[in-house]
């Protein structure tokens, strides 16, 4: 079945315009969907039943249907349980299907960002120097955004500045136990590749690097451990360890 979505996704980026691709793309998912419908999994995002998720080659369950892969299905459900979206949040190169559900709340002032203008946001701010005021936001999510940023302490430092007191940060990034790891002298993809795991990356974080970093700059962090064990994180093919950082601004 994974043939058929990828053979279906191959051809639809061959002949169809970035911007008409964009409009049909949720009707194209579907379409090329149908062999995965069924009751076994469960996308939380799209609230779509499926017979199974598509495997990717990195290990990943990417929903056939509204793309989600499982960070963004364990994201939407912490948003549900602990961190209910309110006020006015900005959200740093989000997946098309949580956007599109979050734009949909009309209690929500939700902004959306990605710098390189690839996915359709709302703006394209550069982390490192957001257009915003001191004191902005009640929420950002910055999902798998700073492992790209050269100048991560500039970015965090921004992040700190434009966030409300009491507001607070979700952070993921990929993990490594030790330290952080870093390398300027490692520049072409294909050594970032090697280096750092994927060709656009500059660094590999740790847990524990990264929560260091964001305390030098004024944060208060709490660190989420999940251990997947029940039926229903199963459900929805979450990974079986995964860390989240929670960087609050305190009030001073």
């Amino acid at each position: 079945m994974s043939n058929f979505y990828h053979t279906t996704k191959g051809l639809a980026l061959k002949l169809i315009p970035n911007q008409l691709l964009h409009r049909l793309e949720p009707g194209l998912r579907r379409i090329a969907a149908i062999p995965y419908y069924g009751n076994k999994y469960h996308c939380n995002i799209c609230k779509t039943s499926l017979k199974q998720f598509i495997h990717l080659s990195r290990g990943d369950k990417l929903c056939p249907v509204c793309g989600s892969l499982p960070r963004h299905r364990r994201l939407w459900d912490l948003l549900h349980t602990k961190f209910m979206p309110e006020g006015h949040l900005l959200h740093f190169s989000p997946s098309r299907s949580m956007a599109k559900q979050l734009h949909a709340r009309k209690s929500l002032d939700y902004l959306t960002t990605d710098f390189e203008g690839k996915l359709f946001t709302d703006v394209q701010y550069d982390i490192t120097a957001i257009p915003e005021e001191d004191n902005s936001f009640d929420q950002i999510i910055c999902y798998h955004v700073l492992e790209h940023i050269p100048d991560d302490q500039a970015a965090i430092k921004e992040l700190y500045r434009v966030l409300k007191p009491n507001g607070h940060v979700l952070i993921q990034t990929p993990f490594k136990k030790g330290d952080i790891y870093e390398n300027e002298t490692v520049q072409s993809p294909t050594e970032r590749l090697q280096h750092f795991g994927q060709e656009d990356h500059v660094r590999i974080y740790s847990a524990n690097g990264l929560k260091e970093r964001l305390e030098q700059n004024g944060f208060q962090v709490q660190t989420l451990i999940f251990h997947e064990s029940d039926e229903r994180q199963k459900k929805l093919q979450l990974k079986k360890e995964e860390i989240i950082l929670v960087a609050r601004k305190p009030i001073l």
